[in-house]
């Protein structure tokens, strides 16, 4: 009897154990998937697929720690930004991507502020944290649709991140871009792994007011400005990226305001039209720029 009663608290207790983390609102593990062939939880026509992304990106963000899986290889058309909500996950198989729209009205434009500078890729709301965005292609559409817009104007933007605590991008190619590939503002400890950016419009990355970032192991081919801009930045890394031109752009590092902490080494910075690394009217503390191999650079 007494091994019985035993045997009965330990089923109890194990029980009680597996409802805790439910109980104190653990974070879900959920994956959510978005197709284009009809096999997602949402499913997309190649047409106006921002809707159902962030029908699944709002379920997200009710469900924090949801995955949403991005289902390949597709191309998904978007005309209007995609929201990411904090503790949010936004990944695509091989051979996705999302490509801005044809006949849009203009995103953006240089009066705008970094806040209203819309983009393809935004935070939900006013501020967000612990966001991951892995393994797609983002496509500006710039030689297809917008090959009028000015590059560098502002217009139509890839990223805009702002109000940011945690974020990663990795394993994301950004292309064809009017305007800045990522453009990270008032934000904190952001890790850049392993993106390519292929011609955007201005910077691939541009760092304004960022606490804690890190750069590293990407692949930039300039055609307008610089490959990476640290402006008013603490704690910024770049390392082992390899920035180089299309024919065109700028530096491939950038340094502009009051700056701390700041590392640069074993990047490989090559036929660039401007010197790799540009200093423009910096107030500096700890800038360490050493050990990056220069070739043919202004």
């Amino acid at each position: 009897m007494q091994k019985r009663q035993l045997g009965t608290l330990f089923l109890v207790t194990c029980l009680i154990l597996t409802t805790v983390p439910a109980a104190l609102g653990a974070q879900s593990t959920k994956v959510v998937t978005v197709a284009g062939d009809g096999s997602g939880d949402y499913n997309c026509d190649g047409k106006a697929d921002d809707v159902q992304i962030n029908q699944a990106l709002e379920f997200a963000a009710q469900n924090p720690g949801t995955t949403v899986h991005l289902k390949g290889p597709f191309t998904y058309d978007i005309s209007d930004s995609l929201q990411i909500g904090s503790n949010t996950v936004l990944e695509g198989d091989s051979g996705t991507k999302i490509k801005l729209a044809k006949g849009l009205p203009v995103w953006g434009g240089r009066e705008s502020s970094i806040s209203e500078k819309k983009a393809m890729l935004m935070v939900r709301g006013s501020s967000a944290s612990d966001v991951t965005i892995k393994g797609i292609t983002v496509d500006g559409s710039q030689s297809d649709y917008y090959s009028g817009v000015r590059l560098g104007t502002s217009c139509y933007n890839m990223a805009t991140i702002v109000n940011c605590n945690g974020l990663t991008i990795q394993d994301v190619t950004f292309q064809n871009g009017c305007n800045d590939a990522m453009l990270i503002s008032q934000s904190s400890n952001v890790v850049i792994d392993s993106v390519t950016v292929n011609k955007c419009g201005h910077d691939g990355v541009y760092a304004y007011h960022v606490n804690g970032i890190t750069v590293k192991n990407c692949n930039f081919i300039n055609r307008t400005n610089s490959s990476v801009r640290f402006d008013s930045v603490t704690n910024g890394v770049m390392k082992n990226n390899e920035c180089t031109t299309s024919g065109g752009g700028y530096a491939g590092l950038e340094l502009q305001g009051t700056l701390k902490n700041i590392e640069a080494s074993g990047n490989y910075f090559h036929d660039l039209p401007a010197p790799a690394v540009v200093h423009l009217n910096t107030k500096e503390t700890g800038v360490n720029i050493h050990d990056n191999r220069i070739e043919n650079c202004g």
